[in-house]
């Protein structure tokens, strides 16, 4: 199944979460975890047009053992120290500027992604994520973020400016 299909069925889904507890329903983010790292699985999506706005790269976490290493498939934990990505639905949060730049905390709305903000989960672009589809080859991982390029970042960073309560989905 396409990237754009998979997403579209679970934007369906989520577009009824979001509408139930009154988060944002005109956007949302997306990660397919199970695509190779390689090519592109970040989606920030429009409910209004049930279409993607645009696609990308995003690096996820490598793992505690491997830091940093390119690994082209995702493994997920909820557990701190584990420098995995979590799989699940988010809150995207408070924006700030950190070490990376401009970055979003991410509140974990599952069991399987609850401890985000502890482990200090976030979205943020990295000079070491490439915009553009590298397959075969791996992006670099992180400690469970999901990272973009810098470039994408401000694009995102540009979406959720103007938006308030938006869902971030990342999965499997």
């Amino acid at each position: 199944m396409s990237l754009r299909s998979r997403v579209r069925e679970r934007a369906t889904k989520l577009l009824e979460y979001c509408r139930e507890r009154g988060y944002n329903t005109r956007i949302a983010l997306f990660v397919d975890l199970s695509r190779h790292s390689g090519r592109r699985r970040f989606v920030a999506w429009s409910f209004e047009r049930n279409a993607p706005i645009f696609t990308c790269l995003v690096s996820h976490g490598s793992g505690s053992a491997q830091s940093h290493v390119r690994s082209a498939y995702a493994r997920t934990s909820n557990e701190d120290g584990s420098h995995l990505s979590s799989a699940g639905r988010a809150l995207v949060a408070e924006r700030y500027e950190g070490r990376y730049g401009v970055a979003y905390r991410l509140d974990g709305l599952d069991a399987t992604n609850s401890n985000l903000r502890p482990r200090c989960v976030v979205l943020h672009g990295w000079e070491h994520t490439t915009s553009y589809p590298i397959w075969p080859r791996a992006t670099v991982g992180s400690f469970g973020c999901p990272v973009l390029s810098r470039r994408m970042m401000q694009k995102v960073d540009t979406l959720l400016q103007a938006e308030q309560g938006v869902i971030i989905e990342i999965f499997i």
